[in-house]
């Protein structure tokens, strides 16, 4: 099994967009498209709607003595401060650092994807695929209009096996599954 390499894959952008999250959406591609088809919905209420600056964020306060914002927040500020992101010309999907997004109407969709680096316990597929969204709503929302955007197209990779760090036992390795999505395994860390 011929293996590319998604770290010189991103490489060739120049883009600061993390490995794993290329990887994740691959993994989760039909459940992400998913999370934006049901933000188009008016009716659909989500848990929890985020406000970018949000003075009364409760995490943001605690994590505020430290200079830090809430995992949520430093999703929101780092998709709406970018100035470089990669595009996937497929799903019309943007990426930047381990955040996977796209404005929805009047809705910014974050799909945050933790670095495995941060699991604990036994490995499991659900572990691995585990990615957290975010919906962000406030009058006149919109991401920055001098972006620097860098098209690629997830189709192409969704035929390749692509290799990325995993932790310091394994890498993550695609599996073509189909058309639309993909499967994995884990390999040794020569």
């Amino acid at each position: 099994m011929k293996q590319v390499s998604v770290e010189k894959f991103i490489e060739g952008y120049q883009c600061d967009v993390f490995p794993i999250t290329i990887v994740k959406f691959l993994l989760n591609r039909k459940k992400i498209l998913s999370f934006f088809e049901k933000a188009l919905d008016k009716n659909f209420e989500p848990k929890i709607i985020y406000k970018p600056n949000d003075k009364e964020c409760e995490d943001c306060k605690i994590k505020e003595s430290a200079g830090m914002l809430c995992r949520q927040h430093t999703s929101i500020d780092r998709v709406l401060n970018a100035s470089k992101i990669l595009e996937d010309l497929d799903t019309h999907t943007y990426f930047f650092k381990n955040e996977i997004f796209k404005m929805v109407g009047q809705r910014l969709i974050i799909v945050y994807c933790p670095h495995p680096k941060l699991l604990t316990g036994k490995i499991t597929d659900s572990k691995v695929r585990k990615v957290n969204p975010i919906m962000v709503e406030q009058q006149g929302l919109a991401l920055k209009s001098n972006v620097e955007v860098i098209p690629f197209l997830s189709s192409a990779l969704l035929d390749e096996n692509l290799k990325c760090w995993f932790n310091s036992e394994f890498s993550l390795v695609t599996i073509p599954k189909d058309r639309n999505s993909c499967d994995f395994c884990l390999i040794p860390n020569s």
